[in-house]
């Protein structure tokens, strides 16, 4: 089943940062994935007295709660169910297996965990299509899980689309040669960079959200300290409020924010009650005298998917005509 949350707002996805639009999935097979469990130090594995069944109905619940606090506050999103018999845990984390661009470009990405490669469904690019949006190329990159090479979407990249730059620290589920295929194939500019704390930092956006009012980062992890120091300097010169975000706070899911756009055109900061509880006094402020904060209390899917707001939701940056 589909859910639709329409606007008749005009949106011109080219000269955007942050969309207007979001995809989700209503998961049904939500799990601890133990093929990902050793790269991503923020996910935990289940227990022999977790109960799945109970689980998966706090997950249902943390869902369904976040798909009403955007509606109430008019933010567009269209909802897919998920298909049980495809049996993907990390299903409601849709971000990491495709994106969509403002030129109709639709692009499908290689994933590291075998699991997860079923996400990746054709049927919701054709029912986008159907629904309005303009898919105007499926730009398929999957192929490069047979040499082991992965990018996982924006997961893996921070996009700043404006100007054409991918920003992305290497890991297990981000690879040099992924990231130059992407390069080559949309024209973006790469930043790649080191990021760590015992282990290397899994995806991109666990420490680091780019919008156009706000960035978030934590410097304190990326290695390379010639390109921690040159970032910070782009980004405070581009106009946004730079947060700062330590450790604790990333590990609380600070970075995995998002920046979007409502009906009205009113900007929002999106991201988990974890997330926000983390923020200390001066950063809120700082936040909410450029943008409007809103938070989601999803700590079954966090605790256990590994992963937050910005990993839930999918950008549509396609244009839109209308329903057809």
């Amino acid at each position: 089943m589909i859910y639709y949350e329409s606007s008749s707002f005009f949106f011109d996805s080219m000269n955007y940062q942050t969309s207007k639009y979001l995809m989700l999935i209503r998961p049904r097979n939500f799990s601890s994935n133990e093929e990902t469990l050793e790269s991503n130090e923020f996910q935990n594995d289940f227990t022999e007295s977790t109960n799945l069944s109970q689980i998966r109905e706090h997950v249902d619940i943390e869902f369904t709660n976040m798909i009403d606090r955007l509606s109430e506050h008019k933010i567009d999103h269209i909802v897919f169910d998920d298909i049980e018999d495809l049996g993907s845990p990390d299903a409601i984390f849709p971000n990491n297996w495709v994106t969509f661009h403002g030129d109709g470009a639709v692009v499908l990405y290689p994933m590291m965990s075998p699991k997860r490669r079923n996400e990746r469904r054709i049927d919701i690019i054709e029912k986008l299509s159907i629904q309005g949006f303009s898919v105007t190329k499926t730009i398929n990159l999957s192929h490069l899980e047979n040499n082991g090479q992965y990018l996982e979407g924006t997961g893996s990249m921070i996009l700043d689309r404006l100007n054409k730059k991918a920003y992305a620290c290497i890991s297990s589920r981000t690879t040099r040669e992924a990231l130059a295929v992407f390069s080559n194939t949309m024209s973006y500019e790469i930043i790649e960079f080191s990021s760590t704390t015992n282990i290397p930092i899994y995806h991109t956006n666990v420490m680091m959200s780019l919008g156009e009012d706000t960035a978030l980062v934590c410097f304190d992890v990326i290695k390379e300290k010639a390109i921690s120091k040159k970032l910070k300097s782009e980004l405070t010169d581009s106009g946004r409020t730079v947060i700062d975000i330590s450790i604790d706070q990333m590990k609380n899911f600070l970075g995995n924010a998002l920046e979007v756009r409502s009906k009205n055109n009113e900007k929002y900061l999106l991201m988990s009650e974890t997330a926000e509880d983390s923020l200390t006094v001066e950063q809120k402020k700082l936040i909410q005298n450029r943008i409007n904060l809103l938070s989601f209390p999803i700590p079954t899917i966090e605790k256990y998917g590994g992963g937050s707001v910005r990993c839930m939701l999918a950008e549509i940056f396609l244009d839109k005509s209308g329903l057809k």
